[in-house]
């Protein structure tokens, strides 16, 4: 019992030694492996309901409003953190929408439109554009596809998540596969088991500086007499030594000032979230540190409802609901929704003398006025239409009894005129 004992305290602590001694870094799961990880995450989601605007993803990502893209993002940093490997921010964004996940995977080469011919694998991301104007406003995650058809898990289909495909025969445009408009090919590998360790790499480089090291000492003992100029070489090692440190010293200190230039927060704001048609404002941004470099960009995910220009320029369009997102350098994320109405007063004619007035954003713009019609003269003069429109059960009845009276007394009266006229000429 004794012997067995050592043997197993023996073996235990040589694979603490080893593992010490060989570190290398082990994967935690295959490719296939993860992908059908956040497949199953998004299917046992598959029933969930709340309201269009609000979801329990939204309450982790720390945005509510329209939640197909928390959706996914919330699948991806779950189907991670079980297999304690980073997907969430590193093989597919860590924020945005629609647009501006696909333009991240764009700039990795890894977006494929539809009409590419591209087969989509289980676990990336589908964009569906349903409006038909170039722009997607859904995604949603690849469970499978069989033949044509891509059956999909999303979120936010009508406040919930739900199991869908789309067909060549399918209506349109929710389950026609004419609305695909492309797919993400999150990079699974990179993370996954399939990439090589660090232990073969340590192995190969101790290898090296052995070999060197053999190397010199054989030509130290066989050239005595070249001394001098060995000893010149180790000079000229030494100087060779203190520029490197001093360059790598340059290099650290560049590094850390790097470090400490780059954007760690990004903040939007405007000065209204809620327009009127032809209204304009400006969605103004700021990062931190000040003065670090930012690349930033704005994305919508319905160009119907408004229009942004480069500066951030938001100009409103169409009636509804537009969620905006600001990038900073392709890694931070702030989003917002932008409700938009129609203008309260009907435009009917553009006159010459027009006046003006200032919209949000201090941005001014022409607003026309309108031709005199009955109601406006009787408006004027006290009479309010509406309020008689709003309340005619009250006065309808009346009203037609006393026109019919009046009809009827007219009508009498005329009758009795005629048998006048009829009368006087008989005794004429």
């Amino acid at each position: 019992m004794k012997k067995s004992s050592g043997i197993l305290s023996l073996f235990l602590a040589a694979t603490v030694i080893c593992s010490v001694l060989f570190p290398s870094a082990v994967y935690a799961a295959t490719e296939n492996q993860l992908r059908s990880k956040v497949v199953s995450v998004a299917q046992a989601e598959i029933g969930y309901k709340d309201s269009s605007t609000h979801s329990k993803y939204g309450n982790w990502y720390g945005y509510q409003g329209g939640w197909c893209t928390t959706f996914v993002l919330w699948c991806f940093n779950k189907a991670g953190n079980a297999y304690d490997t980073k997907l969430y921010g590193n093989i597919i964004p860590s924020g945005g929408n629609c647009n501006s996940m696909i333009s991240w995977f764009s700039n990795k080469g890894r977006y494929h439109k539809a009409s590419s011919g591209y087969t989509p694998k289980s676990g990336d991301l589908i964009f569906f554009d349903w409006s038909g104007n170039g722009s997607s406003q859904h995604v949603g995650i690849v469970d499978y596809t069989s033949g044509s058809t891509v059956y999909t898990i999303e979120g936010n289909c009508s406040g919930e998540v739900k199991a869908r495909s789309s067909t060549k025969s399918g209506s349109k445009p929710y389950n026609n596969i004419s609305s695909i408009m492309g797919y993400g090919e999150p990079d699974f590998a990179s993370v996954s088991s399939g990439k090589g360790s660090v232990k073969t790499t340590a192995k190969k480089t101790t290898a090296k500086k052995t070999k060197t090291k053999k190397t010199t000492t054989k030509k130290a003992t066989t050239k005595k007499t070249t001394a001098v100029s060995t000893t010149a070489k180790k000079t000229t090692e030494k100087k060779t030594t203190k520029k490197e440190a001093s360059t790598s010293t340059k290099a650290s200190t560049t590094a850390k000032t790097t470090a400490k230039t780059e954007v760690t927060k990004l903040s939007i704001n405007a000065s209204t979230y809620e327009l009127q048609v032809g209204d304009t404002v400006k969605l103004n941004y700021s990062v931190e540190p000040q003065n670090a470099p930012a690349v930033v960009g704005y994305f919508c995910d319905e160009e119907g409802i408004i229009e942004i220009g480069s500066a951030g320029e938001i100009k409103a369009i169409g009636e509804g609901t537009a969620t905006v997102v600001v990038c900073a350098n392709d890694t931070l994320y702030r989003q917002c929704d932008f409700t938009v109405t129609q203008a309260v007063a009907d435009v009917t004619k553009v006159h010459e003398a027009s006046s003006t007035r200032k919209v949000v954003g201090k941005a001014e713009q022409t607003v026309v006025t309108t031709e005199k019609t009955a109601k406006t003269v009787l408006s004027r003069v006290g009479v309010n239409l509406d309020a008689l429109a709003e309340n005619r059960q009250i006065y309808i009845v009346p009203l037609a009894i006393a026109g019919a009276t009046v009809i009827i007394s007219l009508f009498a009266v005329t009758v009795r005129k005629i048998k006048e006229k009829i009368r006087r000429k008989k005794e004429d």
